[in-house]
């Protein structure tokens, strides 16, 4: 297990950080709001695999509208959050490196929600897509969200953490030792930053507690494809605005996906009853 999967693993480990996560419930954003919309509409009655399920926050929004649903997170005390929220959900323990317990082409509708696929390195995201590919039937959709590598948030303004001042001591207390924290883990985990293709960057959530994978429009189309999803792919802001591919994105920290899964000549025959998707894609230019 790699460094930055190690530190991202201990943060979500944390019962302090868990306690953020159940305490979140509802879209995370315009944007999450709009991408679910629409690849629910596309996928009715869908089959739903939901990675990254954390706490059991998107099950909540999509089990209701599923055929059936399955839950899955690698951290057992997410897994465990979930189950106590809705225990009667299916809720595993997986990573969604190897999903091998489920069957070629055995989902409608995937989702990744959080920026969850990027909290492992370049190797990692690019399993995590050719699963995903292999587990959607022809025309089914994929929504995840990732983080932006042209944002300005990633400049050296994100190494200046600010504490909000409160008359209550204890509270006061509580965030000027997570404000310390925050300040050790910023100069001790840069070290561990990747830059060039794969780019991970320490991101200043959870008080300098994680490592992302930062991405642009065209790398996301690179290895979308690559993995089996079709080259047209909606973007959007986390204020629900389609994104202008050859746009400027510096003010936008992450992005909302909605891909489809292609319709390869093999998949047909296999799944020639399967429905087919709708067209909602748009029409910006390829890069």
């Amino acid at each position: 297990m790699s460094k930055v999967e190690l530190i991202n693993r201990r943060t979500w480990k944390n019962p302090l950080e868990r306690r953020y996560y159940r305490a979140i419930h509802g879209y995370i954003d315009q944007g999450e709001e709009k991408a679910f919309d629409l690849a629910l509409a596309a996928a009715s009655g869908a089959r739903v695999l939901d990675i990254g399920v954390g706490a059991g926050r998107t099950a909540e929004l999509l089990a209701p509208r599923s055929r059936s649903y399955v839950g899955i997170d690698y951290t057992r005390e997410m897994i465990d959050l979930s189950h106590r929220l809705l225990p009667e959900l299916r809720f595993e323990v997986m990573d969604a490196r190897n999903l091998a317990a489920f069957e070629d082409a055995s989902f409608d509708l995937v989702v990744f929600s959080y920026n969850g696929i990027d909290s492992v390195e370049g190797e990692g995201r690019l399993q995590v897509l050719n699963e995903v590919a292999r587990v959607l039937r022809p025309g089914g959709c994929f929504v995840f969200s990732t983080f932006n590598r042209g944002w300005n948030g990633f400049g050296t303004s994100r190494f200046s953490p600010r504490v909000t001042w409160t008359a209550d001591p204890v509270r006061l207390a509580y965030r000027l030792t997570m404000r310390s924290m925050g300040w050790f883990r910023q100069h001790w985990y840069r070290r561990y930053e990747i830059q060039g293709e794969h780019n991970v960057i320490l991101h200043h959530a959870h008080h300098f507690g994680i490592m992302v994978y930062a991405t642009t429009p065209a790398q996301l189309r690179r290895q979308l494809t690559h993995a089996g999803f079709e080259a047209r792919f909606d973007l959007f802001s986390p204020q629900g605005e389609m994104l202008d591919f050859g746009g400027e994105t510096c003010d936008v920290e992450y992005f909302h996906v909605l891909a489809v899964r292609g319709h390869d000549q093999e998949s047909e025959n296999r799944h020639s009853s399967a429905p087919r998707k709708l067209d909602l894609l748009s029409s910006a230019d390829p890069i």
